[in-house]
């Protein structure tokens, strides 16, 4: 059940309806009946794993609190984390390991002792990974971390905690969402806001917006040339590959704001995902603004654990822990050996504006202001696009061949149709230009939020008109979905 669809629409207007004529107090579960029927929705067979993870966490959170003595209650966090990451490598992991050992034994018989007998993988698993189990497993982390450190008390309303976990706007793709900041908001009483209401539903339509009319409208045509890449140009695939970052942006931060907007018209508060990615100045800026929940995650309870470990390192211990928690990162995102190589990218990157700090510094004072923030918007949008090559295709081979065409500049330009690069560009601009009144002109003149309602309203009436004209009803899941 996705958000762009009948089913999800009549689900969130039964549940919306029902969850304001329900008592305060009893709120909670009606959350959680609701978001344990949506995740089940489309396959119920999925249902036991998210369930079973918040059981464990819940009197796992319990046990480490009540532990007593710090050797005993790091041994109940050690054995509860390795158990949810356990549960989490063999869901979405069991065959990129068992597939790469095969492979690597198959390539060493072959090259090395010259045996044309290669094995074959007995050890495939034909279970798909449920839903957002990524996000599950995270959040159910960083509540054991947060309890561990005492900074967070366990929670002993297992209701509560499961509606943390299972919250249904947040629970297939984030944002990963830290239980000290919503646990709290379970136990109050969310009176009807019109205020807050209204302002989730305007999040929601901006979110369906980016959705169905740019991002798979641009995924008509990113599809089309990265689905059959051995047949396009150098040039085609230039501006595939710029547009894929475009789709991916909207896509992703599309679902983000139709999830903070569902939450928001019941009450709820949820962490910010993206604050305009695509105009930071340095790929360290990138990453404080893409996937912020993501990222932030990985800063407080995977990057900072291991730079204060090698802190004698100086600025190689920096470095060690980018590097590989970007690496880790990108092996997140899926069992392919593409993820693993964006995340690499990544890390390098961040290496290199590690190294190479103080010089920057000094140049800016050298180069004009608007000079250095554009030339630094362009090396960081280059860079993310080209890294995303990675990201996109189905192979760390494809992905090679498409970057060589890519440095050819070869070819015609493949457009199908006009009208449909037309589209393409009026979408990327219009997003462009949004995202740049923003980040640099956030006070001037607005029209989402225009003082005057004629003009506020009849903003978003245009929006919907240009909905209901020009979007693709059928374009399917989020990519996020995925991960």
């Amino acid at each position: 059940m996705v958000f762009n669809s009948i089913e999800f629409v009549i689900f969130f207007v039964v549940t919306l309806v029902l969850y304001y004529l329900i008592p305060g107090k009893y709120r909670w579960l009606w959350i959680l009946l609701a978001s344990t029927f949506f995740y089940g929705y489309a396959k119920p067979s999925y249902l036991p794993v998210p369930v079973g993870i918040a059981l464990f966490a819940y009197f796992a959170g319990i046990q480490i609190e009540r532990a007593g003595y710090e050797k005993k209650t790091r041994q109940y966090f050690i054995i509860s984390v390795a158990a949810i990451i356990g549960l989490l490598v063999f869901f979405k992991y069991t065959n990129f390991f068992t597939e790469s050992t095969t492979g690597f034994v198959n390539f060493v018989k072959a090259k090395i002792f010259h045996s044309g007998n290669s094995i074959s993988n007995n050890l495939l698993i034909n279970i798909a990974a449920p839903l957002g189990i990524s996000y599950i497993t995270f959040q159910a982390i960083g509540y054991l971390i947060e309890i561990k450190r005492g900074s967070h008390p366990a929670e002993k309303h297992f209701g509560h905690f499961a509606s943390y976990l299972l919250f249904f706007p947040k629970i297939i793709a984030g944002p990963v969402e830290r239980a000290h900041h919503f646990l709290p908001q379970l136990k109050e009483p969310h009176p009807f806001n019109y205020e807050l209401f209204t302002a989730g539903a305007k999040q929601v339509l901006w979110g369906l917006f980016k959705k169905i009319v740019i991002a798979d409208r641009i995924a008509i045509y990113v599809n089309a040339v990265f689905n059959n890449h051995e047949h396009h140009s150098g040039i085609t695939l230039i501006v595939a590959s710029i547009f894929y970052v475009f789709q991916i942006y909207a896509d992703f931060s599309g679902y983000t704001d139709m999830a903070l907007g569902f939450a928001k018209m019941l009450g709820f508060d949820l962490m910010p995902n993206f604050n305009r990615p695509l105009l930071a100045k340095s790929v360290t800026e990138f990453w404080r603004k893409w996937h912020m929940s993501l990222s932030t995650w990985f800063g407080e309870y995977f990057y900072t654990p291991i730079a204060i470990e090698k802190r004698e390192w100086g600025n190689l211990g920096v470095i060690y822990a980018s590097f590989v928690t970007f690496t880790v990162l990108g092996f997140w995102h899926g069992a392919n050996w593409t993820f693993i190589v964006f995340g690499a990218l990544q890390g390098f990157i961040l290496s290199i504006e590690i190294f190479t700090r103080r010089e920057r510094k000094d140049m800016r004072k050298r180069i004009p202001k608007w000079l250095n923030d554009g030339g630094g918007i362009l090396f960081t949008f280059g860079y993310f696009t080209l890294s995303s090559i990675f990201f996109r295709a189905d192979t760390v081979t494809d992905a090679m061949q498409i970057i060589k065409k890519i440095l050819s500049f070869s070819g015609p330009l493949y457009t199908e149709s006009t009208s449909i690069i037309l589209f393409l560009l009026l979408a990327v601009f219009y997003l462009t230009a949004y995202e740049f009144k923003e980040e640099f002109f956030e006070k001037k003149f607005s029209l989402s939020n225009n003082r005057y309602w004629l003009v506020r309203n009849s903003y978003y009436c245009v929006l919907i008109v240009i909905l209901l004209e020009t979007a693709v009803f059928d374009g399917g899941e989020f990519i996020y979905f995925q991960f």
